[in-house]
């Protein structure tokens, strides 16, 4: 046994000084070789894969060498391996020279992975690996416009599909990186945003119709930090996004995607109270009507202080709006500006709309308790009645929190705040009420409520 594995040891030694790819190799329907050089590619190949899965990179070199250069086409260990095996090299040399060339050799090394086995990974994916290697090697010397093509590249191979999805990120990095060493970038920069973004939603959606909730919250983390990134750019900032989209409106006017794309840009950094923006909205809502179109249109309703027609846009943009949290965000700041005009009932059944998109938005029930409470004094004739109001506020405060713990603590603080309004005990005694009955409270809110007292 010892002696056949010495001999083993010196076939594989033999074979690795063969360094040029034999003439007529077949990768399609050969990619081991024929005859002898199919036995040595596997040997090779045995030897390498045991020495790489040791993390013995110095021993695997030689097998590794053979088998690239001989039957590249016969496993894609080579191009697992091969990127460790030359990375730990690299870490570990001195001379610029040399290291330069086991950078070129990963390099490469992607390159013919894609020509081999390009039907087991996609394109797109061994991109995304060729830039994170290329970075990892140059460090802080990367030259990002590198990065920005590969990953570009990967990108628009794989759109909405890109695997791995951290890839989005990292391409927007090395395009606001390209843009903040060259200024004129910055049309391309705020392209290639608006662009990815697209991507990643549509990623977003395929993966919750997937039920794949944690790659859907992983995309959505991803594109959070892209948004922060593109804020805080100095290329996301009013005038350059009206600038950018002004330049194109002209020959756009009609086209509802452009039309999307702009107000959902403008609207994202809070570029919503301009000439143009309205502009954007009203075309928008002429070609199809959307929540992006509705909410331009409502914003600048309110404006001109035309509160009508802004309470007709908001309802408008929580019926066309997909994302029901979305369409409670809407109705609440309704109810919130019609709160503000003390147009109570109104306010109410506008909190009431937002419940119906989301039964659990707490806040929604909190304003609805303000309401009543700002009203107290109005309700009753009787001004010792007006504790029964607070009771009623209350009621709301007790539902909220049933439904949103998260709203726990203000609900808590203004029922203290409420609870020193309830009705003396000796009033409610003369009135013939008495505490824990129900009672009905007239006007606007009348509805009945628990009478409590102190």
């Amino acid at each position: 046994m010892k002696k056949f594995i010495l001999a083993i040891i010196f076939a594989a030694t033999a074979l690795v000084g063969v360094n040029a790819q034999k003439a007529g190799y077949d990768p399609v329907n050969a990619p081991y070789g024929h005859g002898q050089d199919s036995v040595n590619c596997r040997m090779n190949l045995s030897l390498m894969t045991t020495a790489a899965k040791a993390e013995n990179y110095q021993d695997a070199v030689k097998t590794w060498t053979a088998v690239y250069d001989n039957c590249p086409a016969s496993s894609k260990n080579i191009y697992i391996y091969g990127p460790r095996i030359f990375k730990t090299l690299y870490a570990k040399e001195t001379d610029a020279a040399k290291k330069k060339g086991y950078l070129d050799l990963v390099m490469e090394i992607y390159d013919k992975r894609m020509e081999y086995f390009s039907d087991v990974d996609a394109k797109g994916t061994i991109l995304a690996f060729k830039a994170y290697d290329y970075k990892e090697l140059m460090g802080d010397d990367v030259d990002h416009k590198v990065v920005y093509k590969l990953l570009g590249e990967a990108i628009e191979d794989m759109k909405s599909e890109m695997y791995p999805s951290d890839a989005y990120g990292h391409y927007m990095i090395a395009s606001l990186m390209v843009f903040l060493q060259d200024n004129t970038k910055k049309d391309q920069y705020i392209n290639d945003y608006f662009r990815t973004l697209e991507y990643m939603d549509e990623a977003i959606k395929k993966a919750k119709a997937n039920n794949d909730s944690e790659n859907a919250n992983y995309v959505l983390a991803v594109k959070e930090s892209i948004e922060t990134a593109f804020v805080n750019s100095g290329a996301g900032d009013c005038k350059t996004l009206e600038n950018f989209y002004s330049a194109k409106f002209a020959e756009n006017k009609d086209n509802e995607e452009f039309l999307n794309k702009a107000t959902g840009a403008l609207s994202q950094i809070g570029c919503t109270d301009t000439d143009f923006y309205f502009e954007l909205s009203q075309n928008l809502h002429r070609l199809k009507p959307s929540a992006n179109s509705a909410l331009g249109l409502a914003n600048r309703s309110l404006q001109n202080k035309d509160y009508d027609a802004a309470m007709t846009y908001y309802e408008q943009a929580a019926e066309l709006e997909s994302d029901a949290g979305k369409s409670s965000g809407y109705m609440m700041t309704l109810s919130q500006i019609l709160f503000s005009q003390r147009r109570y009932s109104q306010a109410r059944q506008a909190a009431y709309d937002a419940l119906k998109f989301n039964p659990n938005n707490g806040d929604a029930y909190i304003l609805i308790a303000k309401m009543y409470a700002s009203s107290a004094e109005g309700v009753f004739s009787e001004s010792e009645k007006r504790g029964l109001v607070f009771a009623a506020a209350v009621d709301k405060l007790q539902k909220a929190k049933s439904v949103d713990s998260n709203v726990a603590n203000e609900a808590n603080k203004l029922i203290g705040q409420y609870s020193r309004y309830y009705m003396e005990k000796e009033d409610a005694f003369m009135m013939g009420l008495k505490e824990g009955e129900s009672v009905f409270v007239p006007g606007w809110i009348g509805e009945n409520t628990t009478i409590r007292t102190k």
